[in-house]
Parts: structure tokens; sequence; C-alpha cells
């Protein structure tokens, strides 16, 4: 007996081998990303790591000056404040509502309004 075989049609066929290969590139596609994510989270890591080591050298640095001070009869003070000028940009359309009462809070309440505010 003579096997019936199904005609499939020429469009399915080319839709079937479209799919797998959009299947392979998106494969490829996640592979790359989680392999991008892995390196950032590294050095999200040492620069996280970094910043503290700076962090703790300056409080270091913050109690011998205080220490000399301290023995040389005198008194430590701290750096003068900063001055921050503040300038806002953008309009209050979709803007999320905790955003919008800092700048509420900061008497900008219009495009290029400046402010000056110490640190």
């Amino acid at each position: 007996m003579a096997e019936v075989k199904a005609v499939v049609p020429e469009s399915v066929l080319k839709k079937r081998k479209r799919n797998e290969e959009w299947a392979l590139a998106k494969t490829q596609e996640i592979e790359a990303t989680k392999k991008k994510n892995v390196e950032n989270r590294k050095l999200i890591y040492i620069r996280a790591k970094q910043y503290s080591k700076e962090y703790e050298e300056q409080e270091k640095q913050l109690i011998q000056l205080k220490r000399e001070a301290k023995l040389k009869g005198g008194f430590y003070v701290d750096p003068e404040a900063k001055l921050l000028f503040i300038i806002r940009i953008r309009g209050i359309n979709a803007m999320h509502p905790k955003t919008r009462k800092i700048l509420q809070l900061l008497r900008l309440r219009q495009v290029r309004d400046p402010v000056f505010v110490c640190k």
C-alpha cells in the first residue's frame, strides 16, 4: 500500500521557517541580555564597594582631624555649606506626585524658575 502524504501549502512552510528563525533570534537575544546583566551586576557591585570604601576613608579622616584639633586645644569646624542653583526645566504633565511636591516645596512653580538652595 502506498503511504498518503498530506500536501502542505508553501505559505505554511514559509511561516514555520520564519517562526523558527524568530524563535532562534529571540533566544539568542535573551542569552545576550542575561550575559550583559550579569556583567552589569558585577560592575555595580564593584562600584558600590569602592564608594563604601571612600565614605569610610572620609569618616576616618574626619575623626582624625577632630582628634588632632582636640589634642592641640582647639576644635574642628566642618567646611562651609554648598550653594546649589536649581532650575526647573520640565512641565507638570505626567509627573510623579512626590516629584511635584518637591518642586512645590522648592518654590519651582513654573518652567525656567530658578532658586538658590544651601546644602
